[in-house]
């Protein structure tokens, strides 16, 4: 009997979580397009598939949460390299972290039920621009060329209005959007480099985000690419080679008895309201390494609550 290529075993390993997959999904996204979706981001980098496998299945299981694809516009599934304990080594192996990108954090705005219309664009040197606030509150004017050369990007925005009527606009400069990127732990590569008028879009999108109404579901996804800044000069684990930075100690896996005994405890939290799924994870994971099927078995208590 031949043997499954990687890509086969992976399908075949994914398929294997489609309940858990299905319990965290929104309703308007089935867990078979979000599963085909998911080979084709594999089939497009097969490489994704050299990387620490437990962050690969941690990512999609994060995506699935947030209600996403990762199809590198709703979100993308970015490469990067973190040293780890391996046989009480300090090694430099590849993971693999989920990033929301633009269509997704529009996506997710969209489903507040408070947002009328919300985008995010570029501005080129040759476009007729204007931003301007007075008494009435903020507007903005944008007039692309559609003939002949636009010239450079000179700024980017985002601009949403709310069904109340008032509208919310955050223009970031090519400084500030620059900014941004120096900050990144992967300014040179990655993202940054791959899809630059995408990751600006994003940035000004982050901003908006923390002015709109019930913005903490918008901040919590957009929280999941945190990884990748040093914000403030704060000073980080930097996860690339070139680092001279040491490593944090290896965490020891979740012991099975322990998990079962405060399951029903982090249930009653994530019912109560007091913590989302994705907090109780971040919490439990600052101690221990959790497994794929222990994440996924705190990510469906919220599913639970709603069914009870």
């Amino acid at each position: 009997m031949n043997a499954l290529t990687p890509v086969s075993q992976f399908q075949h390993d994914l398929q294997a979580q489609s309940d858990a997959l299905k319990s965290v999904l929104p309703d308007h996204l089935s867990v078979d397009r979000f599963i085909k979706t998911a080979m084709m981001a594999i089939q497009g980098n097969p490489s994704l598939l050299n990387a620490d496998r437990q962050s690969l299945f941690t990512s999609l299981q994060r995506c699935a949460a947030d209600g996403l694809v990762p199809d590198n516009r709703e979100a993308a599934l970015v490469e990067f390299n973190a040293k780890q304990k391996v046989n009480g080594r300090d090694e430099w192996i590849k993971k693999i972290q989920y990033m929301p990108m633009v269509d997704g954090v529009l996506k997710r705005a969209r489903q507040s039920g408070e947002v009328a219309l919300i985008t995010a664009r570029a501005v080129y040197q040759n476009d007729q621009f204007d931003y301007w606030v007075d008494e009435h509150g903020e507007h903005l004017k944008h007039r692309p060329l559609f003939t002949g050369e636009r010239g450079p990007m000179i700024l980017v925005y985002a601009m949403a209005k709310m069904k109340a009527g008032d509208v919310i606009v955050e223009p970031m400069t090519m400084d500030d959007v620059n900014r941004v990127r120096e900050s990144s732990k992967t300014s040179g590569a990655g993202p940054w480099k791959d899809w630059f008028d995408r990751m600006a879009l994003k940035s000004a999108l982050h901003r908006l985000a923390r002015r709109l109404p019930n913005s903490s579901e918008i901040m919590e996804m957009l929280g999941h690419d945190n990884w990748m800044y040093d914000f403030n000069n704060r000073k980080e684990r930097d996860v690339t080679p070139e680092s001279k930075q040491e490593a944090r100690p290896a965490l020891e896996h979740y012991p099975a008895d322990r998990f079962d005994t405060n399951l029903p405890k982090w249930k009653q939290i994530i019912q109560a309201g007091r913590k989302t799924p994705q907090e109780v994870i971040d919490t439990v994971e600052s101690a221990a390494v959790l497994t794929d099927e222990q994440r996924l078995q705190i990510i469906a208590l919220a599913a639970q609550g709603e069914e009870a």
